[in-house]
């Protein structure tokens, strides 16, 4: 078996993680023995997201149709054998096997009709009785008759089905049975007592039909296997097909975003100009409120630079905006998040964010590279980026627009949150300006894109959203416009992670947990969430069920 790309080895330390502040240690929901305890499956509705459960959701369908004739069949049997007469002992015992056979199916047919009903045990159990149900009927009708081909058909059905125990005994029953009824008559010791007796066929002739009927029972069985296999490896191919087709498509909508980034990307109009301490080089980058210039001051030190542009400045949203930014950063003090060196005076004619000078790359452009990270950095990346909104949840401070492009992978050894633009102080305003929807809609909580109360657990689903970006190779929700996403990401479910990747039941729930619409049913922080999901990776349970909507 391929190991799982969420699994590690589960070494015995500690799962808690200490941020930067000394009041910032938060640890994972429950105790030890919480952690060991799984998560009750019976609350998750997982809707058929795979090719197994796609064929396991055919194979309720074809059995409901099975045992529905099995209950047709035990009751016709039985009144067309009072029509037919013959032994009466023979008769009276394919009564009772005829009535346990059509009592087996009636109780099948209930369990099949629900998932969640239909468990191998019980089941494998009762088809194991209809056969020996079964059996009596080989005595009364004849070991050499058509009833023969009743269990021919329930070793095709029962071995298209995934539940390959039960077909094997089925097999055997069937063969084992048939030999126990026909051996003794072939070999004289007793006569056929059946209405469609064999009394007068030669022992040669008996032999013959019997290696012929064993043959068949033989065949329905591999042939039921046969197709299963083939119909998984289709289905099977046909996802991949589609997780392919996803993976470019996110991969190309990515590339052009980072093409326009880079077009804008030249001299500006304060290129070589000195802002306070500061003088400017080239433009790192643009963005709707203004752009980011390297720079370097008097001592040397690089730095980055943001100013707000004139378009900007006329507006008094986006000016309270970047003060609002400037006042975010000049409380938090974090190695991950990116350091403040100087402010502009709030009566300035031009605002500026004197910033550390970063050198390496985005997790935007990471990802377009190469797609999906390797479960170990997606645990490094979790790490670091908690501990730093842990020092914003803290100071009481919400990013709001937590995504690829705002953490920063700095010197090849730190994750770094950039832009807290669009922050809010817990206690000051909602979620909405006059300039639409604060926030990048892809990684939005559901709370935030629907105009709600907006909390630090918006950065907590966030994050969440980032992680299933790193481990499937795409953002949890799509659209053709921003209306549709953002109705995605209020009431749609994301697809299960297991359908994008190779993503562990334990780290599924996780992500089930940090990606739920209710705030309420999310981690309280980042760092619960990040070491909950170091814990699934280690092979330890969360101690939360999941939401039972959580998966398309």
């Amino acid at each position: 078996m391929q190991p799982d790309a969420t699994q590690a080895e589960p070494p015995r330390d500690t799962l808690a993680t200490q941020a930067d502040s000394p009041h910032a240690l938060v640890p994972v929901n429950g105790s030890r023995s919480d952690l060991r305890a799984r998560p009750s499956w019976s609350e998750s509705a997982r809707p058929v997201t795979t090719a197994a459960e796609a064929l396991d959701r055919t194979d309720l369908s074809r059995m409901r149709a099975f045992h529905t004739f099995g209950i047709i069949a035990a009751i016709g049997a039985i009144l067309l054998s009072a029509f037919l007469g013959g032994d009466p002992t023979a008769r009276t015992v394919f009564w009772v096997g005829a009535s346990l056979l059509g009592g087996c199916n009636v109780v099948l047919l209930y369990l099949s009709t629900s998932p969640e009903l239909y468990r191998p045990l019980p089941v494998s159990i009762l088809w194991l009785l209809s056969n020996f149900g079964f059996l009596p009927a080989l005595v009364y009708f004849g070991p050499f008759s058509a009833v023969v081909m009743v269990h021919m058909l329930a070793l095709v059905f029962i071995s298209l089905g995934r539940l390959q125990w039960p077909a094997i005994g089925t097999l055997v029953i069937s063969i084992g049975g048939h030999l126990a009824v026909t051996i003794p008559i072939i070999l004289g010791w007793t006569t056929d007592r059946g209405v469609l007796t064999s009394f007068y066929a030669e022992p040669r002739q008996l032999w013959v039909a019997e290696v012929l009927v064993i043959g068949f029972l033989g065949s329905g069985y591999g042939l039921g296997r046969w197709a299963r296999s083939l119909n998984a490896r289709a289905l099977a191919e046909l996802q991949q097909a589609m997780r392919v087709l996803g993976d470019k498509e996110q991969a190309l909508a990515e590339v052009v975003d980072q093409a326009q980034r880079a077009n804008r990307a030249n001299e500006g109009r304060w290129t070589n100009q000195t802002v306070g301490s500061f003088k400017l080089g080239l433009v790192l980058g643009r963005g709707a409120m203004g752009e980011v210039y390297e720079a370097a001051r008097g001592d040397g030190t690089p730095a980055a630079v943001k100013l707000l542009n004139a378009r900007s400045t006329a507006s008094t949203t986006l000016v309270e905006r970047f003060h609002r930014e400037m006042a975010v950063a000049a409380r938090l003090e974090s190695p991950h998040i990116v350091r403040v060196y100087e402010l502009s005076r709030p009566d300035a004619a031009v605002p500026y964010l004197a910033m550390e000078r970063l050198h390496g790359t985005d997790l935007a452009t990471r990802l377009r590279a190469e797609n999906r990270l390797p479960p170990d950095e997606i645990v490094a990346l979790l790490d670091q980026v908690a501990r730093g909104l842990e020092v914003a949840r803290l100071a009481g401070v919400v990013h709001r627009d937590l995504k690829p492009h705002n953490l920063f992978f700095h010197a090849g050894a730190t994750w770094k949150i950039l832009d807290f633009g669009v922050s809010k102080l817990l206690g000051s305003e909602g979620t909405l300006t006059g300039e639409g929807i604060v926030g990048t809609p892809q990684y939005m909580a559901p709370e935030q894109a629907s105009g709600g109360q907006v909390t630090h657990l918006a950065d907590v689903y966030a994050l969440g959203a980032i992680t299933y970006r790193c481990l499937t190779g795409r953002a949890p929700f799509k659209g053709r416009d921003l209306s549709e996403l953002v109705y995605q990401v209020v009431h749609a479910a994301p697809m299960r992670p297991s359908a994008l990747g190779r993503v562990s039941l334990l780290v599924e729930d996780v992500l089930a947990i940090v990606l739920a619409k209710d705030p309420h049913r999310r981690f309280p922080s980042a760092q619960a969430f990040a070491q909950a999901f170091l814990a699934a990776r280690r092979g330890y349970p969360v101690g939360i069920a999941p939401p039972p909507d959580a998966w398309s």
